[in-house]
């Protein structure tokens, strides 16, 4: 596949217009801004006040007053439904007034240790939650809601929070999205997806973000397979060097990421191989040309041992007569 190939086939899995929701989202509520909510964990209990006096009064009675043919089953169902609602203290107590041979005695005894701990977590993530509100940490916020134990009475106290959050959070959703865009248009879909990720689906531009995450990894997918055929087409020619820097580009979140890093690995071997190859030939060729140029030197200083022998040989006079001196 060419690079004019691939930009057909992005382009034809494109949709025709990228636009940005054409308002912003509505201000927090004011009701949420004025909002104080207070602490309601104390110790391991919950303080409870006088509009929920049906609500005890029921468990009090279902405590005292269960018919002896009632089942454990239905005591320690009765307990889950109390605690939900928030009488932490009354669940518990009619979970432990299950008799030791009844059949629901193991799962109630399990079910009040798990209890204990949900509800100081929940009471624990309120505070901070409503801590992060307070400070305008409004990702935190939402991070406290999701790790939050599933205990509705917590769940309940959360939502004002999370509701007053989710507005300051579209203003970022919109500004990521914007350049969400921007990276797709550059055909960097793996920034693109993970600026996606970024955003709260809580938000309303998150919400609608699913079409878009679809669409991006698809031509995520069309790209890694591209580069790893260009991978391929530059070790065919020995350029590994080329070819690794296509596999680099692979992204872990596609099919092609496992075969590209097999390869990563056998092309980083090939190449270590073709420099050794490199560097001793170019050894050789070092040894070669050196032996080339004293071999021209020889022959240099025997031919000037000949010349001069033979500028000798020319001036050579024979006899020469001496004068004698008597």
């Amino acid at each position: 596949m060419t690079q004019k190939e691939l930009s057909q086939q992005l382009a034809a899995n494109s949709p025709e217009v990228e636009q940005l929701p054409m308002e912003l989202a509505q201000a927090e509520p004011s009701e949420y801004q004025s909002l104080k909510l207070p602490l309601f964990f104390t110790g391991m209990g919950i303080a409870l006040a006088s509009s929920n006096f049906v609500a005890i009064s029921w468990g009090l009675y279902s405590l005292f007053y269960v018919a002896p043919s009632s089942s454990g089953d239905s005591l320690l169902q009765i307990a889950r439904e109390q605690y939900q609602e928030g009488y932490f203290e009354q669940a518990i107590a009619l979970a432990q007034s299950i008799p030791t041979d009844s059949s629901a005695y193991e799962e109630s005894a399990d079910a009040i240790l798990q209890w204990r701990r949900d509800w100081y977590l929940a009471a624990t993530q309120f505070q901070a939650t409503e801590q992060a509100f307070k400070e305008g940490r409004w990702r935190d916020v939402l991070e406290g809601a999701h790790q939050t134990p599933d205990i509705a009475v917590w769940r309940k106290k959360m939502l004002p929070l999370v509701l007053g959050a989710i507005p300051k959070l579209e203003l970022e959703a919109q500004q990521l999205l914007q350049q969400v865009y921007q990276l797709a248009a550059q055909n960097d879909f793996t920034g693109a997806l993970a600026l996606i990720k970024q955003i709260p689906q809580e938000t309303p531009t998150g919400a609608k973000l699913q079409p878009k995450l679809i669409e991006y990894q698809r031509k995520q997918q069309i790209q890694a397979e591209y580069l790893l055929q260009q991978a391929f087409n530059r070790a065919q020619v020995r350029d590994f060097q080329g070819a690794l820097q296509y596999l680099l580009q692979i992204s872990p979140d596609t099919s092609a990421y496992q075969k590209a890093q097999v390869k990563i690995a056998e092309y980083q071997q090939k190449q270590i191989v073709k420099e050794k190859v490199e560097r001793k030939a170019q050894s050789m060729n070092v040894v070669f040309n050196q032996q080339q140029s004293n071999s021209k030197l020889d022959n240099h200083k025997s031919s000037i041992s000949s010349t001069t022998e033979e500028i000798n040989s020319r001036f050579n006079p024979g006899f020469v007569w001496q004068e004698v001196i008597i």
